[in-house]
């Protein structure tokens, strides 16, 4: 691990003990009954809080499901299933497993719902940002020109009945924008068949909530401030059996010749987006489409994206703009609170 990426590291840890400690003002009894413990996967710190339990195997076996994930649908794992997918292109139909079908299927219906602004095949043009490596610079024009060609997730080919994809040659699959929300999802259906009733799950700021705090109490999620450092929060969310999930320009960037590039791409033109939004959180009942819908919504902008927002159930969402203002959905407006006076509600 090189210097940058310990540092990266520790932040990560920090981040995630400060965001329990945020969440966590609990009731002794419950403190005394929880355990907890962080892992390095999905290139982020994942942490993980269950209450009322002293189980240490629930734990083990949760980021078990994550560790075999990570595996199967990294571009890291040079043989996780995802990377021999993507060997496959221009050589027919690869077949998949239930798991990564499922996802691959999901992540096509978002590029539909986002008639390609969410675009699963962008791994060319992702590759050569580098963004979030010590390789991460701003490509040539031509080399952005020739990856954006094979850019097009309408090509990808995929058979139901065989659980089948078939790639065009020179095309790749990143599952980033949704691999995340889609581990949040799994752990949790693990852990309530397993009968925990309350817990905290934080996949690198993909925040995905189990039960409430009290009786009729929810738990406030810290809203990420995007001109701060990660550990600041300009509001807070309550929220209870929910997942909340914010994509930003302060994630993954690097800055050259004075100018800051950010890791949420433009399937246009592949350059990243420049529409004024610094971030967007989704509010939702699953993490997998909190996850793709947080990329969705920040691509769109603010007006296309709560217009397509308050068309979908059970998803809302807070947009921040670059001037500090803070739109919200009509649901998002009940259980947003404002605690930084910077920020000021725009509609």
């Amino acid at each position: 691990m090189n210097g940058k990426s310990l540092k990266l590291l520790i932040v990560s840890l920090l981040i995630s003990l400060m965001i329990i400690a945020l969440l966590t003002s609990c009731k002794k009894n419950d403190l005394n009954t929880s355990i907890s413990d962080s892992k390095f996967l999905l290139g982020t710190i994942i942490t993980m809080q269950l209450f009322g339990t002293e189980d240490e195997k629930l734990l083990e076996e949760s980021f078990k499901i994550i560790e075999s994930i990570d595996n199967q649908m990294s571009l890291n794992v040079v043989d996780s299933e995802l990377s021999k997918l993507n060997e496959s292109a221009g050589k027919g139909p690869y077949p998949l497993s239930d798991e990564m079908f499922y996802v691959l299927k999901k992540s096509i219906e978002y590029g539909e719902l986002s008639a390609g602004r969410l675009d699963v095949t962008l791994e060319p043009v992702i590759r050569l940002w580098g963004i979030g490596t010590e390789e991460a610079a701003v490509p040539e024009d031509n080399e952005l020109e020739k990856a954006l060609e094979n850019v097009d997730y309408t090509k990808v080919v995929l058979n139901s009945e065989d659980k089948t994809a078939e790639l065009p040659s020179g095309m790749s699959v990143d599952l980033g924008s949704i691999g995340k929300g889609y581990a949040a999802d799994q752990v949790a259906d693990y852990l309530k068949e397993q009968g925990v009733q309350k817990a905290i799950l934080n996949l690198g700021g993909n925040i995905l909530i189990i039960g409430e705090k009290d009786a009729g109490t929810p738990f406030r999620v810290g809203l990420q401030n995007p001109f701060d450092s990660r550990n600041e929060y300009f509001g807070v969310v309550e929220v209870m059996d929910k997942t909340v999930v914010t994509s930003g320009i302060y994630e993954r960037n690097f800055e050259q010749d004075g100018i800051l590039y950010h890791h949420i791409l433009d399937t246009e033109t592949g350059y990243p987006v420049n529409n004024s939004v610094t971030s967007v959180s989704i509010i939702a009942d699953s993490s997998i489409d909190a996850d793709a819908m947080s990329t969705v919504l920040f691509v769109l902008g603010v007006e296309e994206g709560l217009e397509l927002c308050e068309s979908i159930a059970n998803i809302e969402c807070v947009y921040v703009t670059n001037d500090y203002q803070v739109y919200m959905s009509s649901g998002a407006k009940n259980a947003v609170t404002i605690t930084n006076d910077k920020f000021k509600v725009a509609n």
